[in-house]
């Protein structure tokens, strides 16, 4: 059983989860049971039918991954200190960094921060983040006008980064 819940043979939904015996092996644990009862009849219903649009949906983005980009995500993982010539430490780096990072922001004007912390804070898609302030504003937004306020975006962190900025690759339909 991989799920970490389910129905069992009585109609009873479990919560379960993984914990690390004494011994050195992981074995799922009953955390909780909802009973079948006329009561919670709806309740399971609902969680059985949510755990099923949750499979589909995990199915469906496994389905569709981009493996060629996942391959080469996977090989540019490497540790970037390996890279540097120059011996500095790690927390060096990463503070100086990350306070470039936050004066870079503070470039941007509102409304750019905003989409930067939607899309990259958030994790939303640029789709979502359109199709939300349509709703929100009441105007009609373009996906074309979305990204090119995401790349206006890109090109002023290169141009502040002083790198080049790189090319799109535009793959044909069909």
């Amino acid at each position: 059983m991989k799920k970490d819940s389910y129905l069992d043979e009585s109609g009873n939904y479990v919560y379960t989860r993984m914990v690390l015996n004494q011994n050195g092996k992981w074995e799922r644990q009953i955390i909780d049971i909802v009973p079948l009862t006329a009561e919670n009849k709806e309740c399971i219903i609902v969680l059985t039918e949510n755990d099923h649009d949750v499979e589909l949906s995990e199915r469906y983005d496994t389905e569709n991954e981009d493996y060629e980009f996942l391959a080469k995500k996977k090989a540019d993982y490497g540790d970037p200190f390996d890279t540097i010539a120059a011996p500095v430490s790690k927390e060096e780096t990463g503070n100086s960094m990350v306070e470039q990072i936050l004066a870079f922001i503070e470039t941007l004007t509102p409304s750019q921060k905003d989409l930067v912390y939607e899309h990259l804070g958030a994790r939303k898609q640029l789709e979502e983040i359109r199709r939300e302030e349509e709703e929100k504003t009441g105007k009609k937004i373009t996906k074309q006008a979305m990204h090119n306020r995401w790349n206006k975006i890109i090109t002023k962190a290169c141009k502040y980064f002083g790198v080049e900025k790189p090319k799109q690759i535009h793959r044909k339909k069909g």
